[in-house]
């Protein structure tokens, strides 16, 4: 009789509970959600696969830089920096243009990219907090365009927005000298272009994209700082004309054929 009592006192609650219509609502938004869930499982893709290059960054052919020449193709020897910049996948090369005179601000430059996949909360390093981190101060930042074809954008429209610095550098030692340095960047992320970190993480967040990598090119000057900001521009606009539809046509990922399955 006594047990009958206690279930009779745990069932009388549901009972009631099933005639109120707040419970009934709440129910069925349950149910839907959870079914809801179990279909978008299918296409909602929150985390993100890896997508390989094409071909990897070492075999990036030097000659489709001319007249630029490589003169040095430096890997970082410092493990705890490698491990740092969080990927083996880059490059960085020391060019040169022997048409122009040594003494030409222009004439030793540098590219160096570098590529990530499968992680859209990895934080893109940039210059912006590399420099800082290391004790320069960022004196001007400029979003500017510049015009490359080949590489993906529109073609009536092939305007590429890249981030461009000009950075103060304390140098140490006995000189007390500082120095100069005008750098620009770019990043193709997810078959798209982006220059800022923000713009980076956000794209490779679409809940539509299976995969998710992007990639950075940077180029600057070594003397470049002797020069006017627009004489920088012209410069790095070369140099990216030229290493964009390279890496666009055989070394990053396929968007199209490989990126999104959700139009």
């Amino acid at each position: 009789m006594r047990n009958g009592r206690v279930q009779e006192y745990i069932i009388m609650p549901w009972k009631r509970l099933v005639r109120e219509p707040a419970f009934i609502v709440c129910a069925i938004v349950l149910a839907l959600s959870a079914c809801g869930m179990l279909v978008g499982s299918q296409y909602w893709y929150l985390r993100k696969e890896p997508l390989a290059l094409r071909k990897s960054l070492d075999r990036l052919d030097p000659n489709r830089l001319s007249p630029y020449e490589v003169v040095a193709l430096p890997k970082i020897e410092n493990e705890a920096i490698e491990e740092a910049l969080g990927t083996q996948d880059y490059i960085q090369w020391q060019l040169v243009n022997r048409q122009l005179d040594s003494s030409d601000p222009f004439h030793t430059g540098y590219l160096f990219i570098t590529y990530y996949t499968g992680n859209p909360d990895k934080v893109p390093h940039v210059p912006d907090w590399c420099y800082v981190g290391s004790g320069g101060v960022i004196e001007k930042k400029h979003d500017r365009y510049i015009t490359a074809s080949d590489c993906g954008l529109d073609d009536l429209d092939p305007r590429l927005r890249i981030r461009v610095l000009e950075i103060h550098i304390p140098q140490r030692g006995m000189s007390g000298e500082n120095s100069r340095k005008i750098v620009s960047y770019v990043f193709s992320v997810n078959g798209e272009y982006a220059c800022t970190r923000t713009e980076v993480r956000l794209k490779q967040r679409d809940w539509r994209d299976r995969y998710a990598y992007f990639s950075k090119v940077e180029v600057w000057f070594e003397r470049g700082a002797e020069a006017s900001l627009e004489e920088n521009l012209s410069a790095m606009e070369d140099v990216y004309q030229k290493v964009l539809p390279v890496l666009y046509s055989s070394h990053w990922p396929d968007w199209e054929a490989a990126g999104r399955n959700i139009q």
